[in-house]
């Protein structure tokens, strides 16, 4: 399989993580723990949370290392989550957390490099 294709696994696999982390806070606005758990956005989250471990699987018997990939997974994640945090649950955002954001992203390009 192609270096292509992994990184598209690996978009796919943080996407899913990501989307899933979304539905699980839908699911803890429920109220209580209970009524959390029962949610439909928990199964939700549970499924997409089992497409990432698949894939990630895959990519690492594929031969990516961890150092990397766990690099490009943090990054992704941390931009989907800040984002969806921003634009949805109107949560705020520092200066420093983007200057964070937009290094990290540099750090994910600096690996990468070689």
């Amino acid at each position: 399989m192609t270096t292509t294709l992994h990184i598209v696994l690996i978009v796919l696999s943080v996407v899913a993580v990501a989307v899933g982390d979304i539905f699980l806070k839908k699911a803890s606005l429920a109220g209580d723990l209970s009524r959390a758990f029962s949610s439909q956005w928990m199964a939700f989250a549970v499924v997409l949370n089992l497409y990432q471990i698949v894939f990630l699987t895959y990519v690492f018997v594929a031969g990516w290392r961890l150092s990397i990939v766990g690099m490009l997974q943090a990054v992704l994640y941390g931009l989907i989550i800040l984002g969806a945090g921003v634009l949805y649950f109107k949560e705020t955002l520092t200066m420093a957390q983007s200057l964070g954001m937009g290094l990290a992203f540099a750090g994910v390009i600096l690996m990468n490099l070689e």
